[in-house]
């Protein structure tokens, strides 16, 4: 086995981070209750024009936005390390690119780079730090499609090439590039993984960047597999499975029931030598809701106990 994946399979727990524009919509789009699909995708299920989409944009404030709490929250729940989306399928970057203005440090009053500072944050508190990447990007000029298949045009691929290397090189060591959906054709695949090799040779590439070319398997979300594979892999999952970003109408049952099914499947993952990697989606104004904070404390009280 490899430094690389040694180094990345001994991370084992992770905490994945939702946060856009959309966790700004709640799930919520002209008052009404957006159903169907993940309220991440809220652009596409709506469906909202761009027009309407920057508008809220620029109600952004992230007033409650506090990195430090957020690693503090991931830590005392046990996880050593955090990917955070710094751009989902809606194009909207969390961070300061020069490839658009359709980004939170040009569109919204918060006007910093989210990224930058979630990755200081991390580096302060010595938890390893990684990024979500969609090549999907209805702003660059794919369609809305629901399964989120659209094939990656030249001039696409050209943008996308940017804005990763902007993300591997301007924020530190990197442990994860988790890439997400779209068609790459294999050389497409083969030049973003060129990109990640050369300026960040011990980041891991997850298998959602296509066509056999990442470094470990990424299950469908919310999946735990019945065997596990003899290659190394990694189930993400939220801890409601309906959505990732934040949704403002979810009903919540007990924290500590849906800690007790958590708990559950970070054993069934890790035990399994498996990582896990579990969502939160912070609200729109940068907060971790009390319900999903509540659970990872109860998670982290729990594996805690495990462990002695």
């Amino acid at each position: 086995m490899n430094a690389r994946i040694k180094a990345w399979q001994d991370l084992s727990f992770g905490m994945f981070i939702h946060l856009g524009v959309y966790s700004q919509f709640g799930g919520v789009y002209q008052g009404e209750k957006i159903t169907q699909g993940y309220s991440e995708q809220i652009m596409q299920f709506a469906p909202i024009p761009k027009e309407k989409y920057l508008q809220m944009a620029q109600t952004m404030t992230l007033e409650a936005f506090e990195p430090d709490d957020i690693i503090s929250l991931a830590k005392s729940a046990g996880m050593n390390y955090l990917v955070v989306t710094a751009k989902h399928h809606d194009g909207f970057c969390m961070y300061d690119t020069q490839t658009t203005s359709f980004n939170v440090v040009k569109q919204t009053p918060f006007a910093e780079d989210v990224i930058k500072k979630l990755a200081d944050a991390c580096r302060q508190q010595e938890m390893r730090f990684g990024v979500y990447f969609s090549l999907v990007d209805w702003n660059l000029g794919h369609d809305f499609d629901p399964n989120n298949f659209n094939s990656i045009s030249r001039e696409i691929e050209d943008i996308l090439c940017r804005q990763l290397t902007e993300l591997v090189c301007h924020y530190g060591e990197l442990c994860e590039l988790w890439f997400d959906m779209a068609s790459p054709s294999l050389r497409q695949s083969l030049g973003f993984k060129s990109i990640v090799r050369k300026y960040q040779p011990m980041a891991m590439i997850n298998g959602r960047i296509g066509n056999a070319q990442g470094d470990f398997i990424t299950f469908w979300d919310n999946e735990i597999p019945e065997e596990a594979p003899d290659k190394p892999w990694q189930t993400p999952q939220s801890i409601y499975p309906e959505t990732w970003g934040y949704r403002s109408w979810q009903v919540h049952e007990d924290p500590k029931k849906r800690a007790d099914l958590l708990f559950r499947n970070y054993k069934s993952v890790t035990q399994r030598k498996g990582n896990y990697l579990l969502n939160i989606g912070p609200k729109g104004d940068g907060s971790v809701s009390d319900f999903e904070r509540q659970v990872l404390i109860e998670l982290g009280e729990k594996i805690r106990a495990e462990s002695k």
